[in-house]
């Protein structure tokens, strides 16, 4: 979601006779765009923001969820920040920077509007894939989660800008979209729901893989799973977070789901399509949990068979519901606990991995990869496992047919078929 919300920055400031620069030192303005959804992420932006100070000719600019979070309290942790600019406030930095140049003083935008979003969009470019995003904010309130309270409410773009957008980079040369949202399957238009959206663009779009990020599993329903059975340019993976395997921790966790409910969802995509992938988040730690309902969530892992995991230490974070909790798990237990959990996800990852080895499929190349003194091309599958290949007569945007012949550290090394 960050990285798309810069390329908007990015395309709004171009718009207006902006370039992007190598160095800071050759730049008139830095802006930084950051996130909170952890309070470690904060502290590595206000020290990236200490560091860039030292640019006292360039007019510093804060944007994103810490500075929708912390405010105008941003100028006195980092007196030299000129402009803060909260979630919703990206299309007024070209006419603050403009007036900061001009004028001098400071400027904050903080306002957030709950009843629409229509917001401004990335330019074409020629990247091989691009995000799009269909959805902003989120009202789940996990209690862990600051999101909703920096985000707002969710808000969905109309499905005919959308179409308009991802035609716009199919035709600069995109081959693969990515939906974005805190919770894409939250998506409405009217009588338009998420699948429905999908299943425009694949009719109404020439893009040839399309993706989703990120689904709450409360909300995913059959209809995603039998859209993607049909379709094949629909990839078949979905990022499911989980994030705990106890039921007492996911309810702690306002989750709306049990670990029951959640693996009955994946036997269902599993039945419907077959070879699906799954991927998800994993937090440890989180206030009162046990030894037991941690070796719950192992168990989980075990019996989800997920390609991959994101992981992570319970951080809290103030104006949360769980951020009024004794943080009573310690910061070693923690580490013990994530160092377990993650052997554990590597176990079930290897052996997802080394049965497709022999095994044929498509990959999209999308960039280049070193492999000692060897130059390769690197790629995704559907179910988006990396792949490396000879460069020979290939380059970004080919879709290629390949055969999986090893696996280097949860990476295949592939064969291109003859003929591409």
């Amino acid at each position: 979601m960050n990285a798309y919300d810069t390329d908007v920055i990015v395309s709004l400031l171009e718009e207006r006779g902006y370039a992007i620069v190598r160095t800071p030192d050759s730049a008139d303005c830095i802006i930084v765009n950051t996130c909170s959804v952890r309070d470690h992420a904060e502290q590595r932006a206000i020290g990236r923001l200490l560091d860039l100070s030292r640019h006292r000719d360039a007019v510093i600019v804060v944007c994103g969820c810490m500075a929708q979070r912390l405010g105008t309290a941003l100028f006195d942790l980092v007196p030299a920040v000129r402009i803060v600019a909260g979630t919703d406030s990206y299309a007024l930095l070209p006419d603050a920077l403009a007036a900061a140049v001009r004028e001098g003083g400071r400027f904050a935008f903080l306002d957030m509007d709950y009843d629409a979003y229509e917001a401004p969009t990335a330019k074409s470019s020629r990247c091989v894939s691009r995000y799009v995003s269909i959805t902003r904010g989120c009202e789940n309130y996990c209690s862990y989660c600051i999101v909703p309270y920096l985000r707002g409410k969710v808000r969905s773009r109309s499905a005919d800008s959308i179409i308009r957008e991802i035609s716009s980079v199919v035709a600069g040369g995109a081959k693969e979209v990515t939906l974005l949202g805190q919770n894409v399957i939250a998506y409405r238009d009217g009588r338009i729901d998420f699948s429905g959206l999908a299943e425009r663009i694949l009719a109404e779009t020439e893009v040839r893989r399309l993706r989703f990020l990120t689904s709450h599993p409360r909300d995913v329903d059959a209809a995603v799973f039998e859209l993607m059975a049909r379709e094949k340019r629909f990839c078949n993976h979905i990022h499911l977070p989980v994030q705990a395997g106890s039921n007492r921790i996911l309810a702690a966790m306002n989750r709306g789901y049990t670990r029951e409910t959640y693996l009955e969802k994946l036997r269902e995509a599993r039945r419907i399509v077959p070879g699906i992938a799954v991927t998800t988040d994993i937090i440890v730690g989180f206030p009162s949990e046990t030894d037991d309902e941690f070796r719950q969530t192992l168990d989980l892992v075990r019996e989800a068979r997920f390609d991959a995991a994101f992981t992570f230490q319970y951080s809290p974070r103030a104006g949360t519901a769980a951020g009024e909790r004794p943080d009573d798990v310690s910061a070693g237990k923690k580490k013990e606990r994530l160092f377990a959990l993650n052997a554990v996800v590597q176990q079930e990852r290897a052996r997802i991995l080394l049965a497709q080895l022999g095994s044929r499929t498509e990959i999209l190349l999308d960039g280049a990869a070193q492999k000692g003194e060897y130059r390769l091309l690197k790629g995704r599958t559907p179910e988006f496992r990396n792949v490396l290949v000879p460069p020979d007569s290939l380059s970004d945007g080919d879709i290629v047919s390949v055969a999986l012949k090893r696996l280097v550290n949860f990476t295949f090394e592939g064969e291109v078929a003859a003929g591409k």
